[in-house]
This record gives structure tokens, sequence and C-alpha cells, in this order.
């Protein structure tokens, strides 16, 4: 007959040994859940963020009660540790806890609650109420089943990201013009909603690609942003939607005091074509064109002669020398039709005058905008009322 060599209990009463004990010392004598009674852990006060698995991460809620409820959350789970014996764990809920009966040896499965707590300044306190169940040895024949109060002490510090932000740091200039005209007070508009939509997207991969400072000037804007990676993205999100072109410029700034190595800024420049819907235009060729869109693949185009819509890609433009072309505006009056010409009047000067008939279909006493290019007029549009 063996005992119990801690209480001294036959085997026959207490069930098979386990390395010399019976079934309730082997228990108490091998706790599964090791973790401490107090753990302590941090929230950014200026942007709500918290170390999960050891990096920053932004929360899910910014409700101050809700938010400090997952950062102790987060904190009790990474804190959970156990025997060695244990492979792996589950969380689930009290309730799923207490339908478990048996389980693979190796396992162990985790509820946790809160049952006190005052969050009403900080550190904020949430008290928790863990219990576990799991099995460690194959002559068990009752799992573990572990209770712990543990405390979570929720502090408030500044996250590096809002040290670098606060402190007025920026590691590149998104620098955004136009060529050879300065961007209209609509493309400042959009712009800037495009790059604050982008940088939402941006920051919940590269906490560090916030805007320190955005710099309206007259040739264009300037965003002074957190990370180089994130005004390159920037910029090609900027080009894809406008077209354009993207180029890179270095200064040295200094030397970091770590590693000794030279620190450079980055200005990422993005110029956006110089022409805009509504522009005149000429190819090679001496076709002339209404531009009716300007985007990331190339321009909408109308062809003032055939009236015709097409579309160019940015090569084709470069190719076929597309360009501005000087050109006089005219509103006239349409004032007769033959199967050969169309006379119009002018609206300013009520001057007549005829031009080869167009294609497209006119009406006898509406006015018409009409451009002239080297002596030759092309109609653009119908005036609109």
């Amino acid at each position: 007959m063996r005992f119990c060599y801690r209480c001294g209990i036959s085997e026959s009463e207490g069930g098979p040994l386990i390395d010399g004990l019976c079934q309730v010392c082997f228990r108490k004598e091998n706790p599964v859940l090791l973790m401490e009674s107090e753990i302590n852990t941090e929230l950014c006060q200026n942007c709500g963020s918290y170390k999960k698995r050891g990096v920053w991460v932004d929360p899910k809620t910014y409700e101050l009660d809700e938010l400090i409820f997952e950062v102790a959350d987060n904190a009790l789970i990474e804190s959970l540790t156990f025997d060695e014996r244990i492979r792996e764990f589950h969380i689930v809920s009290k309730e799923e806890l207490e339908e478990i009966g048996d389980l693979p040896i190796g396992i162990a499965y985790v509820s946790y609650e809160p049952i006190n707590w005052h969050i009403e300044y900080f550190p904020a306190i949430v008290t928790y109420n863990v219990e576990v169940k799991a099995r460690i040895h194959e002559l068990q024949r009752e799992l573990h089943h572990e209770k712990k109060e543990i405390i979570v002490y929720v502090r408030q510090t500044v996250c590096p990201r809002c040290q670098k932000f606060l402190g007025g740091y920026f590691e590149a200039i998104l620098q955004v013009r136009a060529q050879e005209r300065e961007l209209t007070k609509e493309e400042r508009e959009e712009i800037a909603k495009l790059v604050q939509e982008k940088v939402d997207e941006i920051m919940r991969k590269d906490r560090m690609g916030f805007i320190q400072e955005t710099v309206e000037l007259e040739e264009g804007i300037d965003f002074y942003m957190g990370s180089k990676g994130s005004a390159r993205k920037l910029a090609q999100a900027i080009r894809d939607k406008y077209g354009g072109e993207i180029s890179e410029a270095y200064e040295l700034v200094g030397v970091d005091r770590q590693t000794s190595k030279e620190v450079y800024r980055t200005s990422v420049s993005v110029r956006l074509p110089k022409f805009r819907k509504g522009d005149i235009v000429g190819d090679k060729r001496g076709n002339v064109y209404r531009v009716e869109e300007v985007n990331g693949k190339g321009m909408g185009l109308r062809n003032l002669s055939t009236h015709k819509s097409e579309h160019k890609d940015w090569k084709a433009i470069k190719r076929e020398e597309v360009d501005l072309v000087e050109h006089e505006k005219k509103e006239a009056m349409l004032t007769s039709l033959t199967p050969k010409e169309a006379q119009f009047m002018d609206m300013e000067s009520y001057e007549t005058f005829e031009i080869e008939k167009p294609s497209i279909e006119l009406k006898e006493g509406e006015v018409y905008k009409l451009v002239k290019i080297r002596g030759r007029y092309y109609i653009e549009g119908k005036k609109k009322n």
C-alpha cells in the first residue's frame, strides 16, 4: 500500500498517486496558474494607444471607460502565465468554463471577469476574478480548477509617437505643386481632403504616418510628415488621382547620437500636370482639343474639329506633344445655317463671321462658346443659361 508523502492518505482512498502525491495534494503542489496578483500597464494620455505584445497599438474605442477596460483586459491576457506543462490555452466565458468536465493533457481553459474597479482617476484599478481548468498529468481524475483575484493598474504615459509629435518631429516633407501654374482653390481643397483620408488609412499600419503640420504656400502645399513611407504613399495616391510626376530630394540634418549615422530629411515632391479641365490644347499634328478630364491615367479630350471624345494616356500625351495653345474665347449667336457654312454674330461687337459648318447639330438663335486659334474658329460648346 502506498501513501501520499504530504498528507499521508492511502492510495486506495486518495486515488492514484502522482509523483508520490495523492490527487488533491498533486493539484495543490502543482498549480497551473502562475501569474502575479498585481499587473501594471499604461495607456497614452494623448492618443489612447497602449502596448500589445510589446508594440504600441491604437485602441478600438476612444470612450475613456471602455478604453480603460480594453487596456486592462489586454494586460491581463498578456500576463497569463501557466505551468510549463500547459502547451496551449483558450479564453472562454465563465458559463462555458463551468460546462467543461474533461480536457486533454496540456490544455487549459481560462475565463475572467472584472469584479471591482475604480476608473474615475488614474491610476485606474480593475480587479478581475480569473478562473482556469486544466489537466497536466494522465493519472489526474479531476481537473485543476483554480481561481485567483488579479489587480490591474492602468497608468497614464505618453507613447513614443506622441512624444515625437508633441516635440514637433517630422521625417519628410510632402510637397504638392503643379507644372507651370499655381494650384487652384478647388485642387487645394480636394488634395487636403484626399491626404487626410489616406493618412487615417496609413496610420492603421504606420503609427508614425501623422501630419505634423500643413503649410499653405503660394506655389502649393507642404505636408510635414512623421515618416518617409507615409509621404511616399500620399504622393502616390495624389499622382494616381491627378497624374503628374514624383521626385525625391535629401538634406543632411544631423547625426544620430546612438548609431553615429548621418540623418537625412526627405522631401517628396509630387508635381501635378499643367493641364486642367476646360483647357484648350493642341498636338503636333494640329488637332485642337478641349480637356474634359485629368486623372492619373491620362486625359479625356474632345476633338473640337470632329467633336468626338478621346482618351490619351500620359505617354501618348508626351509622344504627341500635347500642350496648351494660345486662343481667344468668344460668345456668338448662330444667325444662319447653309449646307456648308454657319454664320455667327459676335455678342460683344455684333460683327458677323462665317465658319465651316461643323459635324454637330446647331440651332439658329442659340448662343455658342467659340475659341479662335490662328485665325480659325472652333465651337467649344453651347452657352449654358
